[in-house]
This record gives C-alpha cells, sequence and structure tokens, in this order.
C-alpha cells in the first residue's frame, strides 16, 4: 500500500467516524451528511484531497465550532486511554490528522512538556507510525535555538508518543489572523530567525516541506521556534514517508515543485514556502487569494503574484524584493541556500534597524555539507 494510499485509508476512516457519531447523537440528519459528502466528491474530482467533512459540515452551519472540536476529540479517544507513563497529562493543545498533542508534567524532572500522541486509529498503520517516529528521530537531531527540541519519544500503553520542549507562545498564523498584517521590522525579524532554522537543518541534510504561519511559534522574549515536522525529508538517505507524485504541503504556501507533485524536492522549496509565509506576514494575505485548493495551485504553478510592496505601498522595497526573489517560480532563479536568506535579512534587518547586529542571538556551529 503507497502513503498516498495509506492516507486515503486514514482520512476516510476519521471522516467515517465523524459523521456517524455526529449521526448517531442527531447533530446532524442523513440528507446533510450526503450533501457533504457530494461536496468532497467533487472537490475529489477536481484532483486535490476533499476537506474532512467534519469542516465542511462547520462550513455549511450543520455544526458549530463546540460540537466539531467535541467530535474529534472524541475520535482521537476511541480506543485509547491516553495515559503515557512518566507524564501527566493537563491540557489538549493541538490537534491535527494525525495525533494530538498535549500539554503535560514530565514527572522526572517536575517541567512542563508538549506530548504529541499518535491518533489511537492510526496506531497499526505502519506508514504512519513510520512518520511519526521520523519526526521524532529529526527533532532529536536538530539542536538549534530556533527548533523545538525534542526530549523523549516511545510507547506507552499502546500509544505511540513523543515529548518535546513546551512552547509557551502563540503561532504566526493566530497573530496574523488576529491582528492583520505585521509590522515591516517585526516580520523581518521572525522571518530571520526561521531561515536560521532552515540553514540549520539544511546543514544537517534535512527539509521540512510545509513552512507556514501555523508552524511557526513565538515564545517568550519573541525568541522564534520552527516546529511540526511531520513532512520532514532526508537528503542524504532519500528517507521519506510519501510517495513519488503525492502533492503535499499546504496549498497557499506551496512551492511549485512541491504542486506538481516532484520526486526531487531540495532546500529551495522551503526558501519559496517561507516567502509565502513573509509575504502574508508582511500584507495582511497569501499571494493567491482563490477558495479552491486546486486553483491555487495551479496559480503556484503558473501566474505571479503581486509583489508585497503594490499591496502595500509603504513597505520597505528592499523587503518586497528579497520577497519576491524567494517566490520565483524556477528554483533556480531563488536564494540557492537559506544561509544567502540568513545573509541578506540580516543586512536588511541591521538597516531597518540601525542595529550592527539586531537579534543578539547565539549562531550555533555550522556543520558544512559535503
Amino acid at each position: 500500500m503507497t502513503g498516498a494510499d495509506d492516507a486515503g485509508e486514514s482520512d476516510a476512516r476519521r471522516d467515517e467516524l465523524f459523521w456517524k457519531i455526529a449521526l448517531k447523537n442527531s447533530l446532524v440528519t442523513r440528507e446533510q451528511v450526503r450533501e457533504c459528502r457530494e461536496i468532497q466528491r467533487r472537490i475529489e474530482d477536481l484532483g486535490v484531497s476533499a476537506k474532512p467533512i467534519g469542516d465542511i459540515m462547520l462550513e455549511k452551519g450543520f455544526v458549530d465550532r463546540e460540537v466539531h472540536d467535541r467530535i474529534l476529540a472524541k475520535i482521537a479517544a476511541l480506543g485509547a486511554s491516553h495515559r503515557i507513563e512518566g507524564y501527566k497529562l493537563q491540557e489538549k493543545l493541538g490537534q491535527g490528522s494525525m495525533g494530538v498533542v498535549w500539554r503535560a508534567r514530565q514527572i522526572s524532572l517536575d517541567r512542563i512538556v508538549a506530548v504529541k500522541i499518535l491518533a489511537p486509529f492510526l496506531q497499526k498503520n505502519e506508514r504512519f507510525v513510520s512518520r511519526f517516529l521520523k519526526e521524532a528521530k529529526v527533532l532529536a537531531r536538530l539542536n538549534h535555538p530556533h527548533i523545538v527540541q525534542c526530549i523523549d519519544v516511545g510507547r506507552s500503553h499502546g500509544l505511540y508518543y513523543f515529548a518535546m520542549e513546551y512552547v509557551d507562545g502563540p503561532t504566526v498564523g493566530s497573530i496574523v489572523k488576529r491582528g492583520g498584517r505585521m509590522a515591516d521590522e517585526r516580520a523581518t525579524r521572525i522571518i530571520l530567525q526561521v531561515a536560521m532554522a532552515l540553514d540549520h537543518a539544511f546543514e544537517h541534510s534535512i527539509i521540512h516541506r510545509d513552512i507556514k504561519p501555523d508552524n511557526i511559534m513565538i515564545a517568550s522574549g519573541g525568541v522564534v521556534k520552527l516546529c511540526d515536522l511531520g513532512l520532514v525529508k532526508d537528503l542524504d538517505t532519500g528517507g521519506d514517508t510519501t510517495d513519488t507524485g503525492t502533492t503535499l504541503g499546504t496549498p497557499n504556501y506551496i512551492s511549485p515543485e512541491q504542486a506538481r507533485g516532484d520526486e526531487f524536492i531540495d532546500q529551495r522549496s522551503d526558501i519559496y514556502s517561507l516567502g509565502a509565509t513573509y509575504y502574508h506576514m508582511v500584507t495582511g494575505v497569501t499571494p493567491f487569494q482563490y477558495e479552491n485548493p486546486a486553483a491555487t495551485l495551479v496559480a503556484h504553478l503558473n501566474e505571479v503574484p503581486k509583489t508585497p510592496r503594490e499591496r502595500v505601498p509603504e513597505l520597505s522595497a528592499e523587503t518586497s524584493r528579497i520577497i519576491s526573489k524567494m517566490l520565483r517560480k524556477n528554483p533556480d532563479d531563488r536564494y540557492q541556500r537559506p544561509s544567502q536568506v540568513v545573509a541578506d535579512l540580516e543586512k536588511h534587518l541591521a538597516r531597518l534597524t540601525g542595529e550592527g547586529d539586531p537579534l543578539l542571538l547565539i549562531r550555533p556551529r555550522r556543520r558544512r555539507r559535503r
């Protein structure tokens, strides 16, 4: 079975559980379930993955946010007690397609950590177990102030989990959603720190493949942390948990080569996605505004977005230039390495702030890639 087949199987199972729970509890009608499943079928006919049926029900107003989240929590809890040896789970922080992240207390060291638990219905799916454990192993390899650190990985009471550094702060996505576009200097300071994280990952032959505002967290003191490495790829070994031809990433920030499902994806794809993220932060909108994910993918392949300065005239010309270079369609026309992005952003931020070293961050010793 391929990765795409596994993903489809797990999504279908989750959707089936969602509508059955909603129907059993008289939260929706059979007609509403049929309507939502028909919408999914039409989206799939366009060649892209359909939204989860719960999201469609939410958008149609068939269920509200509280009901939607309660059903997802019930699905995540099916067949498991969520007990992890050595940790006391305290509060659910978030939930994705692969599992749940909890705030927890590590009993042995009496400290707060984040614990990610693979969804119970995926615990016997070899493909997803492999992807889950790969994320933990990659985090353990990377030791950088701007990448969330892995603390522990294992299996407890039948559940695969890994514990990581707890970041007590918002995501860039939530900041932009709540407050609109960011000031030039603030956005540049954040993107510089993410570029440093990507440079460190590249030096260890790792690419992220899902850079977006929701995967960038702001810790206390304004320190940026890159998280969610569930789609990482090892450039040295070719290690991957997905298959050629599978479109991975988030449509609003995806690189053209990822949108095509190209077999060879390298660090320049992350640079494009970081550029799309930077664009969103300083303009308040994504490079392309299509409601249909398929149309967004096509736009990344064929359309040139308005420059950031065309959208926000008061934005600095250098910010607009850097973003535009990161968003070139041809990878050969972009920055070739994250270190080049770091160099330009450091000079730019120094001009914006008038400081010699605006970050005053300790840079880890670099390891040269052969």
